[in-house]
C-alpha cells in the first residue's frame, strides 16, 4: 500500500511539474506577444482613443466579478468531487452552473445597461466628439463579457481534468487573434477605436466556441441535463457569493483606481495607467498560469485527506511562484526604461512610474494564491474573504484621500500596497487555523526569508554590475541573460530543501534526455 501510495504520489508531483513548466513557458511566450500587442494598440489608437478605450473597458469589467466567482467556485467543485471520485455527480455540477450562468446574464445585463450607462455618461471623462463612438464601444465590450461568462463551465472543465496543452493550445489561438486585431488597426483609415472593439468581440465569439466544442467532446459531464441534486445551487451560490467579495476587491483595486485616475487627471494619465495594468494583466496572467497547475491536484489531496502531500505541494507553489516572479521582476524593473523605448517608442514620466510600482504590486499579491488555494479546499471560505477584503477594500477610500490631499497619481500604487501587506498577514493567520498541518513560523522561516535574502543579493549584484552600464538594448540582454540564472542558482542553493533539489534534479535529468533523444532521431 505504501508503495502504491508513493508511486502515486511521484506521479502527481511529475504531472504537476510537467503541467507548470508547460504553463510557464506558454506564458512567457504569450506575454512577450501581449505587450508587443499593446505597442500596437497605443499606436494604432493614440493615446486619447487608448485612454477612452481603458476607461470604458474598466466600466464593463467591473460586472467581470460574476465571471470570475463562478469559474473559481466551479474548479473547486469538479476538482473536489474528482478527489473524491464521486463521478456522478460531476455532471449535476455542470448543468448547475449552465442555469446559472444563464440567471447571471440577465442581472448583469441591468447593471450595465443602467449603472454602468449612468457612469459612462456622468463620470468618465471623454471628449464629446469621441462620445457616440465610446457608447458604440461600451455595447460591444457588454457583447464581449457576457460570451466570456458562457464559456466559464468549459473551461472549468478544462483546468479540473488537468488538460493544461488543451488550455495551452487555446490560450495561444486567443492571444494570436488579438495580436492580429492590434496589427489590423494601424492599417486602415475607417474609426479604429470601433473596429477593434469589434475585432475583439470576435475573439471572443471564437474562444467560446473553441472551449465549447473541446468539452463536449473530451468530458462526458459536459453534457446538460436537469440537475437531480438541488443543493447544489446553494452550495455553489454560498461559495461564489463569499469568493465574490474578494473578486470586488481585486476589482476596486484595479478598475476602481482606474476611474479615480480618470476623474482627478484625465485621460493622458489613465492611458498611462492602463499601460501599466497592461504589465499587471501580463504578470497576473503568468502567475495564475503557475499556480493553474497546482491547484487542482492541492484541492483533490484536502479532499483525498493526503495532508502531507497537500503541504508538500503548498511549499513547492510558495517556492516556485516566488522565485520565478522575483528572477523576472529585478531585470524587468531595473531595464524598464529601455523596455517602454522598446515597447512604446514614447512614453509619459507616469508610464515610467507606473510600471516599476506595478511589478512591486504583483509580486507582493502573487503570493496569497496558494492560501488561498487551501481555504477554498476547505469551503470555509467566509471567513476568510470577510476578514481579508475588509483590509483589501480601504485600497479606493485610501486613494481617493491621496488624490483629494493633492498627491501625485503614482499614490493609488502606494495605497495598493499598503492594504496588501496587511492582507497577507491576515492570510496566514486564518490559514493555521483551517490547516493544522500549517506552521506561520516555518512559512516564514523556509518561504519568505530566503526568499527575501535571495531577492536582496541577486538586486544588489544587478545594481552592483550591469546597472553601472549605460541603458542599452546590450545592457538590457545582459541583465535578462544573466539575473535570473543567478537568481534561480542562489534559489536553488540556498531556498530549496534536500528533497526539493533532488526532484528538481530528477526534472532536468528526464528533460535533458528528451532532448537528447529528439535530437538522436534526427
Amino acid at each position: 500500500m505504501n508503495g502504491e501510495t508513493s508511486v502515486e504520489k511521484k506521479s502527481v508531483g511529475h504531472r504537476v511539474a510537467s503541467n507548470t513548466v508547460l504553463l510557464f513557458l506558454r506564458m512567457f511566450i504569450l506575454t512577450l506577444i501581449n505587450l508587443y500587442a499593446v505597442r500596437l494598440q497605443v499606436r494604432g489608437l493614440g493615446d486619447e482613443d487608448y485612454g477612452i478605450f481603458t476607461a470604458i473597458a474598466g466600466v464593463v469589467m467591473t460586472a467581470s466579478v460574476f465571471n470570475s466567482v463562478l469559474a473559481v467556485a466551479l474548479q473547486r467543485f469538479f476538482s473536489f468531487s474528482m478527489g473524491r471520485n464521486e463521478e456522478s455527480k460531476l455532471q449535476d455540477i455542470y448543468s448547475c452552473s449552465i442555469n446559472l450562468v444563464i440567471y447571471a446574464t440577465v442581472v448583469i445585463l441591468l447593471l450595465l445597461e443602467t449603472i454602468g450607462l449612468w457612469l459612462v455618461y456622468t463620470k468618465l471623462s471623454i471628449p464629446e466628439p469621441r462620445f457616440s463612438t465610446a457608447l458604440v464601444v461600451y455595447q460591444v465590450s457588454v457583447v464581449m463579457l457576457i460570451l466570456s461568462f458562457f464559456h466559464v463551465p468549459f473551461m472549468s472543465a478544462v483546468f479540473a481534468h488537468e488538460d493544461m496543452g488543451v488550455y495551452t493550445l487555446l490560450s495561444t489561438i486567443e492571444c494570436l487573434l488579438k495580436f492580429i486585431a492590434a496589427y489590423v488597426i494601424g492599417n486602415v483609415l475607417v474609426d479604429r477605436l470601433a473596429l477593434y472593439s469589434f475585432c475583439m468581440m470576435g475573439t471572443s465569439l471564437i474562444v467560446f466556441i473553441m472551449y465549447f466544442a473541446v468539452a463536449h467532446h473530451r468530458y462526458p459531464e459536459c453534457r446538460y441535463r436537469k440537475p437531480r441534486d438541488k443543493k447544489l445551487y446553494r452550495e455553489l451560490l454560498s461559495f461564489a457569493g463569499w469568493s465574490l467579495l474578494g473578486t470586488v476587491a481585486n476589482m476596486c483595486i484595479i478598475q476602481g483606481n482606474t476611474l479615480l485616475l480618470n476623474i482627478f487627471f484625465g485621460s493622458i494619465v489613465t492611458a498611462a495607467f492602463g499601460i501599466s495594468i497592461n504589465i499587471y494583466n501580463a504578470f497576473n496572467s503568468l502567475c495564475n498560469s503557475m499556480v493553474l497547475a497546482f491547484r487542482p491536484p492541492m484541492i483533490k489531496a484536502y479532499a483525498d485527506r493526503q495532508y502531507d502531500n497537500l503541504y508538500t505541494l503548498f511549499c513547492a507553489s510558495n517556492k516556485f511562484l516566488i522565485y520565478m516572479l522575483v528572477a523576472i521582476a529585478i531585470p524587468i524593473v531595473g531595464e524598464m526604461d529601455t523596455i517602454l523605448s522598446l515597447w512604446l517608442g514614447t512614453y509619459s514620466p507616469e508610464t515610467l512610474t507606473f510600471a516599476r510600482l506595478t511589478i512591486l504590486y504583483i509580486i507582493i499579491i502573487a503570493i496569497h494564491n496558494p492560501i488561498t488555494i487551501i481555504i477554498q479546499a476547505t469551503g470555509h471560505i467566509k471567513r476568510y474573504h470577510l476578514t481579508v477584503e475588509t483590509f483589501t477594500l480601504l485600497c479606493l477610500p485610501l486613494t481617493w484621500l491621496f488624490f483629494r490631499a493633492g498627491y501625485l497619481a503614482e499614490s493609488a500604487f502606494y495605497s495598493m500596497v499598503i492594504t496588501c501587506v496587511f492582507a497577507h498577514f491576515i492570510r496566514i493567520i486564518l490559514l493555521r487555523k483551517e490547516f493544522s498541518a500549517f506552521s506561520i513560523s516555518q512559512y516564514f522561516l523556509s518561504i519568505i526569508f530566503p526568499a527575501s535574502i535571495v531577492a536582496v543579493i541577486s538586486g544588489a549584484t544587478f545594481l552592483l554590475t550591469i546597472y553601472k552600464f549605460e541603458p542599452s538594448v546590450f545592457r538590457m540582454l545582459s541583465s535578462f541573460a544573466f539575473i535570473p540564472m543567478l537568481t534561480l542558482s542562489f534559489a536553488y542553493l540556498g531556498g530549496t530543501t534536500a528533497h526539493e533539489k533532488t526532484i528538481i534534479r530528477e526534472m532536468a535529468a528526464r528533460l535533458f534526455s528528451k532532448v537528447k533523444r529528439s535530437v538522436s532521431h534526427k
